[in-house]
Order: C-alpha cells, then structure tokens, then sequence
C-alpha cells in the first residue's frame, strides 16, 4: 500500500514496479525525473505522465487511420469519467488498444495495459484525480481538433502556420505545464494571485519542452508523415521560439522557488527545463538529430538539486 495525504491507496508492490517499468520503457527523461519528487507527487505525477503517454500514443500511432484514433481517443476520455451509477469502465478501454505500436515495444505494453493504469487513476486522493481528469480531457479535446481539421492533412498530423504549432504544444505540453503546477500546490496552499501567474507560466515551460522534442524528433517524424515544422518555417524560427519559451521556464522555476516550494519539486523542474536547455544547445551545435550524452544527462540529474549549495533531493 502506498500512504497518500488523502488515506491509503490499495496499491501493491507489483502495481509500484509497473509504473516504474512502464516509465523506463517509455520516456528516459520522465523515468529519471518523476522519482525526484516525494512520494505521493511521485505517485500522482507518474500515472498523469502515463495517461498522457497513452493519449500520445493514440495520436501518434503510425499507419492506424485517423477515424480510429479518433474513436480511441473518444474510449479513453469516456473512461476518465464515472457512469450514471457512479462506477468507472476503465476495463473497456483495452479493447483496440493493442496493436497500434509494434508488438513487444513499451508502448504496446502500455497500451494494452490501460485498463490497470486507469485503476490506479481511480484510486488517487479525489483532487488529485480531479486535476488530472481536467487536464487530460482538454488535450484530447485539442488532439480531436487536430486529427478532424480538414482532409488536406490526411492521416497524420502537420502544422501549418507557427501558430497552429503553438496551440498545438499548448494542447499536449502548456497544459501539462497546468496541471503539474495544480498538484505542487495540492501539497501547500498559494494565494491565488501567485497560482494566476504561475499557470502562465507554466504554459510556456511546457511549450519549451515541447518544442525542444519536436526539433530533436524532426527527421524521425518526417520519415513517418508527420510534420510539426510548419511549411516555408525555418528550424531557427522554432529555435528562436524555443529559446523564448525557455526564458517563461526559468523565470517559472524562479516563481516556484521563490514561494517556497520543497526541494523535490524544484529539483524535478530543473532537471527537466536544463535538459531541454542542454539538448537545444547540442541542436544548435550539431544540428537536427543531436541528442545529449547519458553522461551529460546525469550530470545534469546530479546539479538539479544542488544548485545553492547543498539541497539534497530525495530518491536520487
């Protein structure tokens, strides 16, 4: 069982080692970050990454029609919500599930493992699900909008105009950005004036992840149909947009830690947002497909949360 602010949550030690391997499976970044936080963030923060990775998932599948994606992610959004008696139906969403991503990755076994990721949603403290129930229900709402907005895109997705690459990052990262700023502060209460600015914030620390993946990724989406460098817009357009975003992320970290937030949210926040910083600069240096070192990533890991002489971040 795993002691949470609200109660205790039924969770069992084999439930605790499939967050853990489906996280390792499926994002090195998240895998090394979300174990930063205490444990009850760690927790939430875990489950909301995986449901987010699923509804990816969805989206992203290369090859499956855009009319079924639709549909799934319509199954996965019904499932977030309780029925008329007040039960959840997260056992119907394994149905089609499988067999969107090839057979044995991670992701396919994320997938087809839905039904028990949505259990252990269910069981978090009812603010906690609230916050993630919100967030999540908009960006597949976003993602609905893009996968139905006009036959010219065809089966996958593909930005047009710099600002449809924006709300497109808004949708699937500036609102992750929200909700992640919700749940620090399920854990100590902030004015609202200082949550108002901070959710601002926050979208543009989510965008400058985002648009930091999207150029690492380029070449790889290409080769698969999707394109989110729009048409007739130069890398260094989104770049220079990136470095902007990156400017709405530190002063956010800056935020945080002004307010006072614990050592393990501030850790989680910088290891993520100096990662990005690090991977634009090998971008910058050695062009599209240049990826960070696994030495450079935990020498980043290890500055995280010593950046002031001393924090010592738990669970590293």
């Amino acid at each position: 069982m795993l002691e949470v602010g609200a109660g205790v949550v039924e969770t069992n030690h084999d439930d605790l080692h499939f967050l853990s391997s489906s996280l390792q499976g499926t994002s090195r970044t998240f895998a090394l970050a979300i174990p930063l936080l205490g444990t009850e963030l760690r927790h939430q923060v875990g489950i909301a990454y995986l449901l987010f990775r699923v509804a990816d998932s969805i989206e992203d599948a290369a090859g499956v029609a855009a009319d079924r994606r639709h549909l799934l992610l319509q199954r996965l959004r019904e499932c977030l919500q309780p029925g008329a008696d007040g039960n959840f139906r997260s056992a119907a969403i394994g149905d089609g599930f499988g067999g969107l991503w090839p057979e044995g990755s991670a992701t396919e076994r994320l997938m087809v493992a839905a039904p028990r990721l949505l259990r252990l949603f269910h069981q978090l403290p009812p603010a906690a699900v609230a916050c993630i129930r919100g967030a999540l229900d908009r960006t597949i709402g976003g993602m609905l909008d893009f996968l139905s907005s006009g036959p010219a895109r065809g089966a996958e997705i593909r930005m047009e105009t710099v600002a449809e690459l924006r709300l497109y990052c808004y949708f699937v990262a500036g609102i992750v950005g929200e909700m992640l700023t919700e749940l620090f502060f399920l854990q100590c209460a902030v004015g609202g004036e200082h949550l108002g600015r901070l959710r601002e914030l926050a979208v543009g620390f989510g965008e400058f992840l985002q648009l930091v993946n999207i150029l690492k990724d380029s070449e790889g989406d290409v080769r698969l149909g999707r394109c989110f460098i729009p048409t007739g817009v130069s890398r260094e357009t989104v770049i220079s947009l990136a470095e902007s975003s990156g400017i709405a992320a530190g002063e956010y970290i800056g935020q945080l830690e002004a307010l006072g937030v614990s050592a393990d949210v501030l850790a989680f926040c910088r290891f993520i947002s100096r990662l990005a910083e690090g991977s634009l600069e090998a971008l910058r240096q050695r062009g599209a497909g240049a990826k960070l070192s696994r030495t450079e990533v935990f020498s980043i890991l290890e500055s995280a949360g010593d950046t002031s002489g001393g924090a010592t971040v738990a669970g590293v």
